[in-house]
């Protein structure tokens, strides 16, 4: 009976420990939410700079190259053996 106890003590204060863990990481989540919220314009986001498809694709004809895209992404399935149902790559 005394490991029974024992065990359930051990039990309710891991859980204890990870409970304020998760309480820990909330708080500094809306800390570090109402910090952005307030400070975010000092922070700019990245300007991502992309290709357009057509100068990506030039010369793949009528449609702006979506048809060389689509039998690329094909090829690129078939070539990894995606479909094949094996479930891990």
């Amino acid at each position: 009976m005394e490991m029974l106890e024992q065990g359930l003590g051990l039990m309710v204060i891991g859980m204890g420990v990870v409970f304020a863990f998760l309480l820990l990481l909330v708080g500094c989540l809306h800390g570090l939410g109402a910090f952005f919220a307030r400070h975010g314009h000092r922070f700019p986001d990245p300007a991502i700079e992309t290709a357009p498809v057509a100068g990506v694709m030039a010369g793949a004809g009528v449609g702006g190259g979506l048809e060389a895209a689509a039998v690329a992404v094909a090829a690129a399935f078939r070539a990894h053996g995606a479909g094949r149902g094996s479930g891990s790559r």
